[in-house]
């Protein structure tokens, strides 16, 4: 009891003196904090100043490197030929607006996969008082999840704090278009960022992914496409058992010549609101062991 009063009595004075390493230290040590996204079993790879923010998801380190925030895509600033999209500056300057009270300082955890395509390193971000970046601007709006394997050990975290912001309608959450939508009566031209509420009407297994289709009133349905790679983490969900069940599925709806596709890297994508199959504690108690054993295996 003594010892824990002490440490918090240093760690506090630590930090008002912008201790940075002493946080880092507490950060490592800490235990896993569901809320705030943080996992003991994550440990921090190293401690750096960023000097420029691009965006509510890609920053700049003093070091040069480019860093892509693993598990949020904020909206895009204008640069080049793209167009500013609603809420993409103000996420910026809220993400560096917070980076200025922290004094630029920040924490680096890697995932399985450490570059994108674009020669960016991947990870999750954490400021010194251990609060995740991604989680933060989930919950305040400015950012939707996602989960892009094999980087997807916070994914379910993130989507909790993505749904607190959705709940509120906060930021970019007001928009008609990021609301759920009837995915049956959904306008043929639609492509993008989609909420999509309706039921499954046909299963199908191909040699490399699993298809599965929306019913709806235009002759093209809407296909949900899970490559084979990927359905390992849909264990839990069981695809096969989901014809005739409706489900809210969320992602980047792809629109090529009339064919309508929307991949689904992870199950958080994907959420059954009807017919749900109840459990016994049996099976629950199994589901439980299966979840312990992929935390410590994931990474």
């Amino acid at each position: 009891m003594l010892l824990t009063i002490l440490l918090k009595k240093v760690t506090k004075k630590a930090l008002r003196k912008g201790a940075f390493f002493a946080s880092v230290a507490f950060a490592i040590n800490a235990p896993v904090n569901a809320e705030n996204c943080v996992s003991d079993n994550l440990s921090i790879a190293e401690s750096a100043l960023v000097k420029w923010v691009y965006d509510g998801d890609s920053l700049l380190l003093t070091d040069k490197r480019k860093i892509r925030i693993i598990g949020i895509d904020t909206p895009e600033t204008k640069h080049h030929r793209q167009k500013a999209q609603a809420y993409g500056a103000k996420a910026r300057e809220a993400l560096r607006v917070l980076l200025k009270n922290n004094n630029y300082q920040v924490s680096l955890r890697y995932g399985k996969e450490r570059k994108d395509k674009y020669d960016r390193t991947l990870a999750h971000v954490y400021l010194p008082d251990g609060t995740n970046i991604s989680n933060w601007m989930l919950e305040q709006g400015y950012a939707k999840t996602l989960a892009f394997p094999p980087n997807v050990k916070l994914a379910e975290c993130y989507k909790k704090a993505e749904e607190i912001a959705q709940a509120q309608s906060l930021k970019i959450w007001r928009y008609k278009s990021n609301k759920v939508r009837d995915a049956a009566s959904l306008p043929r031209r639609i492509s993008g960022y989609v909420r999509l509420k309706g039921k499954i009407s046909k299963i199908k297994h191909y040699r490399k992914s699993l298809i599965m289709e929306l019913e709806s009133n235009n002759k093209t349905h809407i296909k949900m496409k899970i490559k084979k790679r990927n359905l390992k983490y849909f264990s839990k969900i069981a695809p096969d058992k989901l014809w005739n069940k409706t489900i809210i599925v969320t992602g980047i709806l792809k629109n090529k010549k009339g064919r309508r596709t929307l991949y689904l890297n992870h199950p958080t994508q994907l959420k059954v609101v009807s017919d749900v199959l109840k459990k016994t504690p049996q099976k629950l108690q199994k589901k439980s062991l299966n979840i312990k054993w992929s935390l410590q295996n994931d990474f």
